[in-house]
């Protein structure tokens, strides 16, 4: 098993299909507390819906659940 953690960060868009290719499992994970980083995992599954491996199980992730902010 392999993980790869890009954070969301553009610079790794470009190389990203390099990370999914043979994927079998993606987990987008985003902070609850931050609306921009709900929308940048947006982004991201979309883009492996569209780009990503047809069989492909994804799993999106809401973290810090445990924060009041």
């Amino acid at each position: 098993m392999q993980i790869w953690d890009t954070a969301g960060q553009e610079k790794y868009r470009s190389i990203a299909p390099i990370y999914y290719r043979e994927a079998k499992i993606a987990l987008c994970v985003y902070d609850i507390t931050s609306q921009r980083s709900y929308d940048v995992m947006k982004k991201w599954v979309e883009e492996l819906q569209a780009n990503g491996p047809k069989d492909i199980v994804l799993a999106v992730v809401g973290n810090k659940i445990d924060r009041c902010d």
